[in-house]
């Protein structure tokens, strides 16, 4: 099951009912954190036999289901609590200070050409909210082959779940290689006889605004660092711009890249980035720390899984520094931004990346499809053809995200 969710924003202010509710919730979550750690119940369902008949008796303005909703989100908490224990990391005994709500789908009722959402306070008792929507929102809720699942109401939104079955993977007719940098997604696109597409899409912009986050956030510290408390606060607010607009450009160039694979029938492949531990100096380790590899990563894979656009996950060990001719592997490749072989070999050292990646996922290119096998073909040699198309730039808007094809 594939999970999406979409933000609604209130067409007005929420009613004082509404605002009675999370309280009421987060009461009643907190007493079932409190419930927990005392008789260490470790599943949802031993705190639900432990103290659903009591908590009916102290919280009976609260829907059944809610209350239930409660148990779930207690439990979560409570679970997340003790693995930190398990790893020996800090941690305090749970309590939720955020005001929020979450129930299940079978505790509402989503409207979902007018856009209203009926939600029930107590037995009897309900509420409407009308939501505002937009064409973004349209364009899921005219879907009758989604599912509405989990709400979650904050004083300023409502979140909702949407799900669907995983579609059925296309058989691939191609491969598009891609090696993740800093800065930019290079790769190859390639078809049954060799390499079609030189592939590169830039996202500068991300870099530079978290360097320029990052010496607000320095400023702010040193100029309030009298008044933790506003410091802290105003930081927070600086990395929540951050993040906004740093996961802006990951999906525009996300949406680059899928639908770059959507037009060819392409399989997408990925560098496996998981346990990179820098080592050479505070700004280095600092950089590759903020580095939203991960997240890059993460957005292709749910957005490919959604249109049902194979992704296939590769160990990049020795990619930028292997030969894809003679194998050979060099000691250093961080010298210039070339890669040069002694066989003669000597192309862009992002793309050789990706044709290293490109030759460990797909060995083999045969017509009508493409066999996978992570691993294999550290020997073949590989024939590089001509490109068929002469790059040409694509400007995507101000947004700094740049694609050449």
């Amino acid at each position: 099951m594939l999970i999406r969710s979409l933000v609604f924003r209130f067409e007005e202010p929420l009613p004082s009912e509404a605002k009675f509710l999370m309280e009421d919730f987060r009461l009643a979550a907190n007493n079932a954190i409190r419930a927990g750690l005392q008789s260490r119940v470790t599943s949802r369902n031993a705190l639900t036999c432990l103290a659903y008949h009591d908590f009916r008796k102290d919280h009976p303005n609260i829907y059944a289901k809610h209350l239930v909703s409660a148990f779930e989100v207690a439990a979560s908490t409570l679970k997340n609590y003790r693995r930190r224990l398990r790893h020996n990391l800090p941690a305090r005994a749970p309590y939720i200070r955020m005001l929020f709500m979450k129930t299940e789908n079978q505790a509402y009722r989503l409207e979902r050409k007018s856009g209203v959402l009926d939600l029930p306070i107590k037995a009897g008792h309900h509420i409407k909210l009308k939501l505002v929507l937009s064409d973004h929102h349209r364009k899921y809720l005219d879907d009758e082959s989604l599912s509405l699942g989990s709400l979650i109401l904050l004083p300023d939104r409502a979140i909702i779940a949407i799900r669907r079955q995983p579609p059925t993977l296309y058989t691939p007719e191609s491969v598009l290689s891609l090696d993740t940098n800093e800065r930019s997604l290079d790769g190859v696109l390639a078809k049954d006889y060799g390499i079609e597409k030189i592939v590169k899409v830039e996202f500068p912009g991300i870099a530079i605004i978290q360097e320029r986050h990052h010496q607000r956030r320095r400023r702010l510290q040193k100029k309030k660092s009298h008044d933790r408390r506003m410091a802290k606060r105003l930081c927070k607010k600086e990395g929540s711009r951050e993040h906004h607009r740093i996961d802006y450009r990951l999906h525009q160039t996300a949406n680059i890249i899928l639908s770059l694979a959507e037009n060819n029938k392409s399989s997408i492949i990925l560098e496996d980035l998981t346990g990179i531990r820098p080592d050479k100096g505070k700004a280095f380790n600092r950089r590759i720390s903020m580095w939203p590899r991960r997240k890059l990563h993460q957005i292709i894979e749910y957005k490919a899984a959604w249109k049902g656009i194979p992704v296939v996950k590769v160990d990049p060990r020795y990619s930028s520094r292997r030969c894809p001719v003679c194998g050979r592997i060099q000691q250093r490749s961080r010298k210039g931004t070339d890669f040069v072989c002694g066989c003669g070999w000597r192309i862009d050292r992002h793309i050789n990346a990706s044709i290293n990646l490109l030759k460990t996922a797909a060995p083999g290119w045969a017509a009508g499809g493409l066999r996978f096998g992570p691993g294999a073909s550290q020997h073949d040699a590989v024939t590089i053809l001509c490109c068929r198309k002469a790059a040409r730039s694509e400007p995507n808007g101000t947004s700094g995200v740049r694609a050449i094809v």
